[in-house]
């Protein structure tokens, strides 16, 4: 009968590298979905913003809460872009904030994989009874 001496140590070798993929990927899919929800928040946020703000300040006052929001939630992103438009529907006005950018993929990098851009939109109907 042989033995089984080392059989363990040749399946951690090659379940290792296994191991540690799945370990990053779960990582880099943890920051994807973490970046999601803060962009969105982010638009949500500029767009309120500039639903209150008089008209002339509407595209700054959202850009600059969408800006602040990233800020403080530490969104690990690059190249973000903040768009700021109006939307014109008949008699309802709305503001709409578009958040765009790219996730770091430090420490994700032996996966191979490129930045995932993150794009989030929000629409907000502008108070009709808003200090102008």
């Amino acid at each position: 009968m042989k033995s089984d001496r080392g059989s363990l140590t040749v399946e951690m070798v090659v379940l290792a590298p296994m191991l540690m993929f799945m370990v990053l990927f779960g990582v880099h899919v943890g920051r994807l979905s973490e970046a999601k929800v803060q962009v969105q928040h982010a638009a949500d946020q500029g767009a309120r913003a500039g639903s209150l703000a008089a008209k002339s300040k509407m595209v700054s006052a959202a850009t600059v809460a969408a800006e602040n929001d990233l800020k403080l939630a530490g969104v690990s992103c690059t190249n973000v872009s903040i768009d700021v438009g109006l939307v014109v529907t008949g008699m309802t006005n709305a503001v709409r904030v578009q958040v765009d950018c790219d996730v770091r993929i430090d420490g994700t990098e032996l996966l191979g994989l490129l930045p995932d851009q993150v794009h989030a939109v929000s629409t907000e109907v502008i108070d009709e009874w808003r200090i102008p």
